[in-house]
């Protein structure tokens, strides 16, 4: 009795699965057309709005559209295809090129969706609200709130350390992070200041001993001005991100696997070096 039931369990299990292999021989693979014709053309579409530099911005000298954003859509663009899995072997793929797309600000997302480009590279932080008409790739930047302090200072090591010490803020600050964080911010007497620029100047001149700003400001005061550091990770996380439509699924696996790739070969940390 109990052979009889193994055997027809077996026999049950061989049914279901040549039912499985039959279906998956018949039913054609999920596409993607705009990797299809990305692809086909060698070129990806990517809008962005360049009024916002380092990340982009019209070269004034050369009427060109330039910055971090751009380099990067460029380099992104040229490592698409390499490496992507391409299952039975075809044609040789295409050296793809980005193409860009200048675009107001509030008409980037509009300007996505009805397929005047493929991609959104400017500077666009993650929005949860969007989801419905976008997916976003794993995040390029933080552009999250940064601590920083003097190159000679050495007691202040962590947030915590920050308590009782005057601290540069800009006008409009609001405490950001875990809640904890968020707790012990709204606790400092900050000194507030006009702008960020303006915070960080402060703490360069010692009138304040720590400075909490947003950390492309911190980024490119760094750069021209020596005598800063930033201390640990932001405090808070703002990622910029680069949404797709959602069936553009392939472009965004490979717009992925390609980010990844940047940020383990130090591409992106590079990048930022230039910009900033």
């Amino acid at each position: 009795m109990r052979r009889r039931w193994w055997a027809g369990l077996l026999v049950a299990a061989l049914v279901v699965a040549a039912g499985l292999w039959l279906l998956l021989r018949v039913l054609p693979e999920a596409i993607d057309p705009t990797w299809e014709r990305i692809m086909e053309t060698g070129v990806l579409r990517v809008c962005t709005d360049p009024s916002w530099p380092p990340f982009e911005f019209i070269n004034q000298d050369t009427a060109q559209i330039e910055g971090f954003d751009i380099d990067l859509a460029r380099l992104l663009a040229e490592r698409l295809a390499a490496g992507a899995d391409s299952g039975p072997v075809v044609a040789a793929r295409p050296v793809v090129q980005a193409k860009i797309v200048p675009v107001g600000f509030d008409s980037l997302y509009d300007a996505l969706v009805a397929g005047r480009c493929d991609a959104v590279l400017s500077a666009l932080p993650y929005e949860a609200a969007r989801t419905q008409d976008v997916v976003y790739s794993v995040a390029y930047f933080n552009a999250g709130l940064a601590l920083l302090k003097r190159v000679d200072e050495s007691d202040i090591k962590v947030l915590d350390d920050l308590a009782e010490r005057v601290v540069g803020v800009e006008w409009g600050f609001v405490p950001e992070g875990n809640s904890r964080q968020r707790d012990f911010l709204r606790n400092l007497n900050p000194r507030r200041y006009e702008t960020a620029a303006d915070a960080l100047r402060a703490l360069h001149a010692g009138e304040v001993e720590a400075a909490i700003v947003d950390r492309i400001t911190a980024l490119a005061y760094i750069r021209d001005c020596d005598g800063l550091k930033f201390v640990g990770e932001p405090l808070h996380d703002v990622n910029y991100v680069i949404p797709v439509r959602p069936d553009s699924f392939r472009l965004l696996e490979e717009i992925n696997r390609v980010l990844l790739e940047m940020r383990d070969d130090g591409t992106l940390e590079k990048l930022q070096e230039t910009w900033f």
